[in-house]
């Protein structure tokens, strides 16, 4: 049998009070008999009548009687004795039943906090419980529930545009190369070169597919194992290899860059560091202004690697810092489609970071520039 939490209290409390209550009634039994024997055996002499007769004559009671050969000290004795024994089991009664009224009183809000979430459907998290005024643990344990219901709805928000924008970032690709083949199905005069044209179409569709699975994952395994973190990474080398590669690409923007790494080194996956720090100089790239510029600092503190990655570019809005390194997030989407990118670079770059034991952040002002931070155990 089930008993709810006002009927445990209930009994757990009638134990306590009959245990009480018997001690305090059998205390008061033996200290009587302690105090009323004794007065009851002195308080009766039994003499020899002076009438030379032999009779007994008992002294000591009010009325020198025996009534069915019990004094009245024996009788309000057992009276006593009684009348203790109908109190204690009275007291445990009313007792029991004050203590079930008052707890069903005390949990009362818990019963309306238990009916309120109850009524809390999956498929809207919006509905908060009422808070109580009063602060005690009630109110507490509806101000977390509350704070949880937010982290799941932000959470459950989180994860539909997660799915919204994965869809259409894969469905574009699908879309140009369906629409390809329906192109060369209906066109039965179609030449050679056209027939190259759309393949190279569809090669670079298929590319597009095979980076977003990829990308993809990464977010999904955020473990890695150890074996694979052990690699000694000199930060200078690093970022070297990384602006040679991307430095032809926009050489046409002016843009220069610094590096000032102290030949740092610190152990870690050669492979994942190098692509999560190409896609942020890749994005300092992309964001920056003509004849801008980019600088890479590396420095050792309290035994962490930190590295800043600072440009003068364009800059990312205030409102936008905190969802940046959301998959799929952009901050301006008819900015971010004339800029190539699937919107998983910083999610993937968070992602490699963590897996690293580090820490990653981002400062910005609009239109004078980003600064990304990292902190990594050395």
């Amino acid at each position: 049998m089930k008993l709810t939490l006002q009927w445990r209290i209930t009994i757990l409390t009638a134990i306590v009070l009959i245990i009480c209550s018997a001690a305090l009634t059998a205390f008061s039994i033996l200290n009587a008999q302690r105090t009323l024997i004794p007065l009851i055996n002195g308080s009766i002499s039994i003499t020899k009548a002076d009438d030379n007769s032999g009779d007994l004559v008992i002294q000591g009671m009010d009325d020198n009687r025996i009534e069915n050969g019990v004094t009245p000290l024996r009788t309000a004795k057992r009276d006593f004795d009684l009348k203790s024994i109908m109190f204690f089991l009275a007291l445990t009664t009313v007792g029991t039943g004050l203590v079930y009224f008052v707890s069903g009183k005390a949990l009362r809000p818990l019963k309306d906090l238990s009916k309120q979430v109850t009524e809390i459907d999956e498929r809207d998290l919006s509905q908060r419980l009422t808070e109580s005024l009063s602060h005690d643990e009630v109110s507490s344990l509806t101000k977390s529930f509350n704070q949880a219901l937010e982290r799941l709805e932000e959470a459950f928000n989180r994860q539909k545009r997660f799915s919204a924008s994965a869809a259409h970032e894969l469905k574009t690709p699908l879309a140009t190369m369906k629409a390809g083949i329906q192109v060369l199905r209906i066109d039965k005069s179609t030449t050679l070169d056209e027939y190259k044209e759309n393949a190279h179409i569809m090669e670079a569709s298929v590319d597009r597919l095979a980076q977003i699975v990829n990308d993809l994952l990464i977010l999904a395994s955020p473990n890695e194992e150890a074996d694979e973190l052990k690699e000694e990474v000199y930060l200078d080398a690093m970022f070297e290899t990384i602006f040679d590669e991307l430095s032809p690409i926009y050489e046409h923007c002016g843009i220069t860059y610094n590096i000032e790494c102290d030949a740092i080194s610190f152990y870690g996956n050669a492979a994942l560091l190098y692509r999560a720090f190409f896609n942020l100089i890749e994005n300092s790239y992309k964001y920056n202004r003509d004849k801008g510029s980019i600088a890479v600092r590396g420095s050792k503190i309290n035994k962490c690697v930190r590295i800043d990655i600072e440009d003068i570019g364009i800059g990312i809005p205030a409102e936008h810092l905190p969802f940046i390194f959301d998959a799929f997030y952009r901050v301006d989407s008819s900015r971010s489609r004339k800029i190539a990118g699937s919107g998983l670079g910083l999610s993937i770059v968070k992602t490699i970071i963590e897996r690293h034991g580090g820490t990653i952040s981002a400062s910005s002002e609009n239109v004078k520039g980003t600064k990304i931070s990292i902190q990594l155990p050395q």
